[in-house]
């Protein structure tokens, strides 16, 4: 169930064709839109992922934005994405997408490969935390004429389903997944309010998201997009401030944070 606080928000709108959900809900959000407004586009043409790169955002995916207005300090606010991570494999599990998990730090992945992606951004207006959880769930494999052969393999949500059962509808994946996110986040902010100065931005669902947490005890590769890090090691979770803990060949555990590096499992 979602949070009471959100019971009777207005339906989500559906736009033809967006350059940005992300960026079109930022607008809406500093001329006074009200938490929990979502939009949702047939098509992005110019979908972003995380570090700026373009997200290919074809019709027939679900590409969805979500406002939310966190009361949280600024110093524990690069938990937000993990919570809205939650927030949607939660959702992914109630309609029956198997197999759900997170790759660091917010990547949606399966068995059969990525899922989808989350991008969260952050604004102010008139003194007020604004923020736009967007993501891009692929409803069936996307056929790419190129792709880095070091990247996971593209799923879709009719593949990660159960034999015999049917994905429910853009309209009511994105419905599922907006109640759902807000609802995590309701319970990421009552945690930390309630840890008060001892908060950190994981503080009350750490051990949620290490359990999601893909490739947990494998071994991975670390790498910088500058070169200045090209590391082989175990994953060993995240800490309280979402770093990644992998474990190097000499014994030592190393922290990376995910605004400087990126992860991928070694096959």
């Amino acid at each position: 169930m979602a949070d009471a606080r959100y019971d009777g928000f207005d339906a989500i709108e559906v736009l033809d064709e967006v350059d940005s959900t992300n960026e079109e809900l930022m607008k809406r959000a500093r001329a006074g839109a009200p938490e929990g407004t979502a939009l949702r586009a047939r098509v992005q043409q110019s979908g972003r992922g995380r570090r700026s790169h373009g997200w290919t955002s074809p019709e027939g995916g679900l590409y969805l934005s979500v406002l939310i207005k966190p009361e949280v300090p600024d110093r524990v606010l690069s938990g937000l994405p993990v919570a809205c991570g939650i927030g949607v494999a939660n959702a992914l599990e109630q309609i029956g997408c198997e197999g759900v998990q997170l790759k660091w730090p917010n990547d949606v992945v399966t068995p059969k490969g990525k899922l989808g992606g989350i991008l969260v951004e952050l604004g102010r207006s008139s003194g007020e935390k604004l923020a736009v959880c967007g993501l891009g769930i692929n409803y069936e494999s996307i056929k790419m004429e190129w792709r880095d052969p070091n990247a996971l393999p593209i799923a879709g949500l009719v593949d990660c389903m159960p034999e015999g059962s049917e994905a429910p509808s853009l309209d009511e994946l994105a419905e599922v997944i907006r109640a759902s996110i807000l609802e995590a986040v309701a319970m990421w902010t009552e945690g930390v309010g309630k840890a008060g100065s001892a908060a950190a931005p994981l503080t009350g669902i750490k051990d949620v998201y290490n359990e999601l947490l893909a490739y947990a005890g494998e071994r991975v590769y670390v790498s910088a997009p500058d070169g200045s890090v090209s590391e082989n090691g175990v994953l060993r979770g995240v800490d309280s401030w979402g770093r990644a803990l992998v474990e190097l060949s000499d014994g030592a555990v190393r922290e990376y944070d995910s605004s400087r590096v990126s992860l991928r499992p070694v096959r």
